[in-house]
């Protein structure tokens, strides 16, 4: 069987079943418009459309994507694998230290290093996406839905 339509199939069924956990949430007199099921069923609806896109790659690759994969060497695999960990890390580090930076240093800074981290060059065009980026997640969470962000110690009021 074609590993990537496997991981599409199952990561389908786990968003599915988190957007069922989500949708359970209770809603409270005192919640905003988006409600506490909000950004959990968006989450879940994003890893759905992403699952979907993999399933669809995958049968549109059929048998020859499937033939690659199995000449793939141990080193090729293995550079995956330290990839995606590396990847992990820069996840797991955002969590640290989002606290301590606040939401929108924190977000700049994960957006700048996974460019680089993905062989991307660390140039004024990377910072000003990086900082537009940020910003416009900041904008987007914070003053439009009204989720509050860690504000660390950035002066501006959350």
């Amino acid at each position: 069987m074609n590993p990537d339509l496997a991981l599409g199939g199952a990561t389908l069924a786990l968003a599915a079943g988190y957007y069922l956990l989500a949708a359970a949430i209770p809603t409270s007199l005192l919640a905003d418009d988006v409600g506490p099921a909000g950004l959990p069923a968006i989450y879940a609806l994003l890893l759905a459309a992403l699952s979907v896109l993999l399933m669809v790659r995958s049968i549109r690759r059929g048998p020859a994507g499937a033939s690659d994969r199995a000449v793939e060497s141990e080193i090729g695999r293995r550079s995956r694998i330290a990839r995606v960990a590396g990847l992990l890390g820069i996840g797991v580090a955002y969590v640290v230290v989002v606290p301590s930076l606040g939401y929108l240093l924190s977000i700049a800074v994960l957006i700048g290093g996974t460019t680089y981290y993905q062989g991307g060059v660390f140039n004024r065009y990377v910072v000003g996406v990086a900082v537009s980026g940020a910003v416009f997640l900041w904008l987007m969470f914070v003053v439009l839905l009204g989720i509050a962000q860690p504000p660390g110690w950035w002066p501006v009021p959350f």
